[in-house]
């Protein structure tokens, strides 16, 4: 059997679909200019174009039974939604609760302004207010300095 070539397949594909109505005129035009030169393809036409209409034409035969398709198991993913909801939930007011203990709290580090331009390690740590991460005890007792 000798191998077709891409555009006699092409153009057996668009013969079905112009039985079914389904070209563009684009097409149409293409099937038409290729079975003007294509006595294979224009017979393979003729044979699709009778076996179509004498399927078309026949009578519809009665079934001996009804058909019944099984019943689809469907699963309800609505618990599933529920529980993710309620966990995203409860995460969120964690976080909120952690965030909120953290920024009220009296000796939480406050940072000065972030600048744009590169610093260093040091820089960084000058920037830290240095009173509120570590807690003095007042001028005059064991160790406290007036001078920092």
């Amino acid at each position: 059997m000798q191998q077709l070539n891409l555009q006699c397949r092409r153009t057996r594909e668009l013969v079905s679909l112009a039985l079914d109505g389904e070209l563009s005129e684009l097409e149409e035009a293409r099937l038409a200019s290729h079975l003007a030169d294509c006595a294979s393809c224009r017979e393979v036409q003729a044979d699709l174009t009778g076996l179509t209409t004498a399927l078309r034409a026949a009578p519809l035969e009665p079934l001996a039974r009804p058909v019944s398709l099984p019943q689809r198991v469907r699963w309800s993913l609505r618990p599933l939604q529920v529980g993710a909801a309620a966990a995203a939930v409860a995460i969120a007011a964690g976080l909120a609760g952690v965030v909120g203990t953290v920024r009220s709290h009296p000796t939480a580090p406050k940072f000065g302004p972030v600048t744009s331009a590169p610093t260093d390690g040091a820089n960084v740590l000058r920037n830290i207010r240095r009173a509120e991460l570590i807690p003095r005890p007042p001028v005059g007792q064991a160790g406290g300095r007036a001078d920092v």
